[in-house]
């Protein structure tokens, strides 16, 4: 199936603070399709909560949302990513008591990629992640390993869809064997391939086998004291009427 056209994504002085704590300040970047965006950065700098905040999950401080390419778009609402977007969290979100097939079966269901009754479907995406041999196991006696496979037959069947062109996907690659990280890579070029794109929290390598790949360093927008860049940015920020 032909996906739905990625229209783009653009991002103007995104803040976002986690209780008194502002993680960062004056995020700007522009996705277009076919284009992969890795979001860098230590523990606790924002990775994930900036997948959420772009969703809606998690309420930004400062910053504009656009869809469209660079100089156009339309802005954003909170949550109008929601309906196009395809979100794997750190946590699988698997229920443990449930089997493999039983838990991609759920996913696919509130994903909108493949109708539950399509059991063969949710059977090929399984082999092709290595699970075929465990898709009647219960969840919670899978390694950490084949948890993360699970995770990525979801990405799997969203190639056969065309409702979700924007992938968000935090640590995809944790706990990924050789093997399961050249899946992950072949999985995204095909994404990309087709016209998607994605934005990639990641402490690991993460490459694509074709499309264009930028990188955002998110320590580099920490507020800071002083003369800092995030200091800096927040300054801009507030001189043009962004802010909380």
């Amino acid at each position: 199936m032909t996906p739905t056209a990625f229209a783009g994504l653009r991002a103007e002085g995104l803040a976002l603070s986690r209780g008194e704590r502002r993680l960062f300040t004056g995020v700007s970047f522009s996705l277009e399709a076919g284009g992969l965006l890795r979001l860098l950065g230590p523990n606790g700098s924002g990775k994930s909560s900036l997948l959420r905040g772009l969703l809606g999950l998690a309420p930004l401080a400062a910053g504009t949302l656009h869809s469209g390419p660079a100089g156009s778009g339309t802005p954003l609402r909170p949550r109008a990513l929601c309906a196009a977007a395809l979100y794997q969290g750190h946590a699988s979100g698997a229920k443990g008591e449930l089997t493999a097939l039983e838990n991609l079966g759920l996913s696919a269901a509130l994903d909108g990629t493949v109708e539950p009754a399509d059991e063969p479907a949710l059977r090929e995406a399984l082999e092709s992640v290595g699970l075929a041999r465990q898709r009647d196991i219960e969840t919670r006696r899978l390694s950490q390993g084949q948890r993360q496979r699970l995770s990525l037959a979801r990405f799997v069947l969203a190639l056969r869809s065309p409702v979700r062109p924007l992938w968000l996907m935090d640590e995809p690659s944790a706990a990924l064997d050789a093997e399961g990280s050249a899946l992950l890579a072949t999985l995204l070029g095909a994404h990309l391939g087709r016209g998607g794109a994605a934005i990639v929290a990641t402490h690991l390598p993460v490459a694509p086998n074709t499309g264009r790949v930028d990188e955002l360093r998110l320590d580099e927008f920490v507020p800071r004291r002083g003369t800092g860049r995030g200091q800096r940015a927040e300054t801009e920020a507030a001189a043009a009427g962004i802010g909380p």
